[in-house]
């Protein structure tokens, strides 16, 4: 990262020799005395008062050699660093977690991933999300991959989604509400009720979805969540509330009822990865496509 002139001019310094310098850095003399002109040429000072004794540093070469050594120390820490971040991009996967983002179906993939590629691990970091964002900008940045519901209306084309199961759109309820005890739901159900259920524009398949119900009832209250969270869930516990959800999240709110809901709407489900995978992302997606069919 830094050129052969600070290279000759630090042999040159520590050797006080142009000939010692060039014996160091395996060139000639002359080729080591042309680098150090060069360099005192792009200064625009002297660097090293010369004698037949050798060559030995100015007072303004004495401020350059601080300098140099500290360049060249930075260059080797740096391209060590990066030498580092390579190989990880080669053989390491960080998968992305979060509430709504947690590993259900990576551990059963993962024992047959490692057979076909023994040298691949992952590395679990934490999603930031917040009420504007549910963390897709930090995809390919601060994680690889992320497990969850794909959102098609505003994740389409900001990233990869590999689909491993449907999952039916559902409700969830507090388990003194009244629908409580119904084994399975019809939207002709929910026509008196107060839904939560996710902002417009997020899901193409859950706008749908809200527009059939509201045709069908409309007098049905819906209170929009930016995303879901432990208070969502809490709101529901504690009010009437039905939450719109997937059975596959029943885990994450213990105390709510989830209910099969009779409709044809359905979430993909998957593996959300950057447009711009690394070579070990590359490799996992290609045998979690192989062998994610013996798993769903």
């Amino acid at each position: 990262m830094y050129n052969h002139q600070l290279d000759a001019f630090m042999k040159t310094a520590d050797s006080g020799s142009f000939s010692k310098a060039a014996s160091a850095l395996y060139i000639s003399t002359p080729a080591v005395v042309q680098q150090i002109n060069l360099l005192e040429k792009h200064c625009g000072f002297k660097l090293f008062e010369r004698s037949n004794h050798g060559a030995r540093l100015t007072p303004v070469g004495q401020v350059v050699y601080k300098g140099a050594k500290m360049i060249i120390q930075l260059s080797h820490d740096t391209m060590a660093e990066a030498r580092q971040v390579a190989d990880a991009s080669e053989t390491t996967v960080r998968v992305g977690t979060a509430l709504l983002f947690r590993c259900r179906m990576i551990p059963d993939l993962w024992s047959q991933v490692q057979a076909g590629c023994p040298e691949l691990r992952i590395e679990l970091v934490p999603i930031r999300q917040t009420e504007s964002s549910t963390g897709i900008a930090d995809l390919g940045t601060h994680y690889d991959i992320r497990e969850g519901i794909f959102c098609t209306a505003v994740n389409k084309g900001k990233c990869g989604h590999l689909e491993l199961m449907r999952t039916p759109v559902c409700c969830a309820v507090s388990q003194n509400h009244r629908l409580a005890k119904i084994r399975k739901l019809h939207i002709e159900d929910l026509g008196e009720e107060c839904l939560v259920m996710p902002i417009s524009g997020v899901s193409e398949e859950l706008d749908a979805f809200r527009s059939e119900l509201l045709q069908m009832n409309p007098k049905t209250k819906i209170i929009e969540s930016s995303y879901y969270d432990v208070d969502t869930f809490t709101m529901c516990e504690i009010n009437p509330y039905v939450l719109i959800t997937q059975q596959i999240y029943s885990d994450i709110h213990p105390n709510l009822v989830t209910i099969p809901l009779e409709t044809e709407y359905s979430l993909s489900y998957g593996l959300d990865f950057s447009l711009t995978p690394t070579p070990a992302v590359k490799k996992f997606i290609s045998a979690v496509k192989h062998v994610s069919q013996s798993i769903v």
